[in-house]
């Protein structure tokens, strides 16, 4: 019992500073300027004519340069 306990607070511990990084879309476009939260539920992600990738919050700003739709966020 004391073991389970133990390794309960060791995973507990563990994984505190580990947040999930939120993840949007945008379009791949010389033209796109904005991230979005949803691939299908946005008009302005839906209306995009080249790819659409996944990226990290983070990545989507800083590497990206892009801000968030005025439509979805």
């Amino acid at each position: 019992m004391k073991f389970l306990i133990s390794v309960l607070i060791f995973i507990q511990i563990a994984t505190i500073g580990q947040e999930k990084k939120q993840e949007v879309y945008i379009c791949v476009s010389p033209t796109a300027i904005a991230y979005h939260k949803s691939k299908t539920a946005c008009k302005g992600i839906r209306s995009c004519t080249h790819r659409i990738q996944k990226v990290t919050l983070e990545d989507a700003i800083k590497k990206y340069k892009y801000r968030a739709c005025k439509l979805c966020f």
